[in-house]
């Protein structure tokens, strides 16, 4: 990180806001190996926050073909949980608790919080409900660089890397978060499209879903 800045209190009370938002986030990500190919690729997925409630799910257009592992007896367990939905929720004691959401066979896997690290959750709210930790950038860099109203470029570069992050200071949210190698060799993007919220939140409909647990699955 480079120099610190100062920002306003409101900016970065920490506090949570009062309405849901909903986007759409996507992923462009290109690295070119040591043999000279280049290697592209891309993915959408819906992002929708309330105050206490982070729910992100792939955009899939067709079906996905299903990854399983079987045992000697013929057993099926379906480990694949890019296209699962991942429901993240904090309590009136700031603990977190993630699970996987399969909608189509309305069912919910619950890992232990042992288990949140390797499956893709560091445990961290702020990262998951502002898509980052804001105290990042106090750290960084204010672009001089032409903007939507009310957002602010911000950046931090060494020798070989650079993080450029555009914040939406109104909806406290990233639009859009970029970084790679200065040699050109990597290049990721994440790209957030603020779109209209759904009139019933998809964790609304999980009630009558199925609980099972992620380590049964590895039976």
């Amino acid at each position: 990180m480079i120099k610190s800045l100062v920002f306003v209190t409101a900016f970065f009370s920490g506090s949570v806001l009062a309405q849901p938002l909903s986007a759409i986030m996507t992923f462009e990500s290109m690295t070119v190996t040591s043999e000279g190919v280049k290697k592209q690729t891309q993915f959408q997925e819906k992002f929708i926050r309330d105050t206490n409630v982070v729910w992100t799910e792939r955009i899939i257009a067709k079906a996905p073909t299903k990854h399983t592992h079987s045992d000697d007896e013929g057993h099926g367990h379906d480990l694949n949980f890019a296209t699962a939905a991942k429901w993240i929720v904090r309590d009136t004691s700031n603990q977190t608790k993630f699970r996987f959401v399969r909608t189509s066979q309305k069912i919910i896997i619950e890992p232990r919080p042992t288990e949140y690290e390797t499956l893709g959750f560091n445990g961290d709210w702020e990262s998951a409900y502002y898509l980052l930790n804001r105290d990042a950038l106090k750290k960084m860099t204010i672009l001089n660089l032409t903007v939507p109203k009310g957002a602010t470029w911000y950046e931090k570069k060494n020798a070989e890397e650079f993080t450029r992050v555009l914040w939406d200071e109104v909806n406290e949210i990233p639009l859009s978060i970029e970084s790679g190698r200065l040699d050109g060799t990597m290049d990721n993007k994440i790209t957030i499209r603020i779109t209209s919220v759904p009139a019933a939140l998809p964790w609304e409909k999980s009630a009558n879903y199925q609980t099972i647990a992620y380590e049964d699955l590895l039976d």
